[in-house]
């Protein structure tokens, strides 16, 4: 595994586990030795915190602690509590997301005017086996996905969108989207998205807890408009 390849070498190893949470997946588990989540996403599930979270082998951890103690990274009490109140729903809000996520993904691979879906829990994911030996058959809420008609496509689609919100957050309670080639990633040129995959029509979905009939009939009338 790359945490025994890691660890033969004297190398640390830390996960960024915001996008399947602790609710499906555990790198702790499975050899890392940091596994870090952004609680402003699904953790706290609201947009309304920033805040981080690290996890990791208690001698890491007093080291980390230690650190806070000198550089004052630590969270104000009202944040804190925001996020320890959207945990107390983080199962609720990760089944139902997760569910409309693979509702979407279904919806739009079978879609004309979709050229490509990028999500794990479909057949035809390069990474579908290793998704279902360690997402325990949930596969995130996070779909990706290509306009076949390209920018224009895109922006078009989501102008058209009325439900579901452009917004540059992930991970919350209702249903946002994204288009990276001119927002995330505006600032890189068009060869440097080139490398990182980022096409002019590719757009990314962050499933909400919505009822999956809203989301899609949402979908299907920007398409249309697209």
């Amino acid at each position: 595994s790359i945490s025994q390849m890691a660890h033969q070498r004297g190398v640390q190893v830390v996960v960024d586990n915001t996008l399947a949470s602790p609710l499906l997946l555990r790198p702790l588990e499975l050899g890392a030795d940091v596994t870090l989540h952004s609680a402003t996403k699904n953790l706290g599930g609201h947009s309304d915190v920033t805040g981080g979270v690290a996890a990791a082998r208690a001698d890491i951890t007093m080291a980390m602690r230690q650190s806070n103690r000198v550089w004052g990274s630590v969270l104000d009490p009202f944040a804190a509590w925001l996020i320890v109140r959207g945990i107390k729903t983080l199962p609720l809000r990760v089944e139902k997301a997760c569910e409309n996520a693979f509702a979407v993904a279904q919806f739009l691979s079978d879609h004309p005017k979709i050229s490509a879906v990028h999500y794990p829990g479909l057949p035809g994911h390069p990474q579908h086996k290793l998704a279902v030996d360690t997402l325990g058959g949930r596969f995130g809420w996070m779909v990706t996905f290509e306009l076949a008609g390209g920018g224009r496509s895109a922006s078009s689609f989501v102008k058209g969108l009325d439900m579901i919100k452009l917004a540059a957050s992930l991970g919350e309670a209702q249903t946002t989207i994204s288009h990276p080639a001119k927002t995330s990633h505006r600032s890189l040129t068009g060869d440097e998205q080139a490398v990182l995959g980022i096409r002019n029509g590719l757009i990314r979905l962050s499933c909400g807890i919505e009822s999956a009939s809203d989301i899609l009939a949402d979908l299907e009338s920007a398409l249309a408009k697209s």
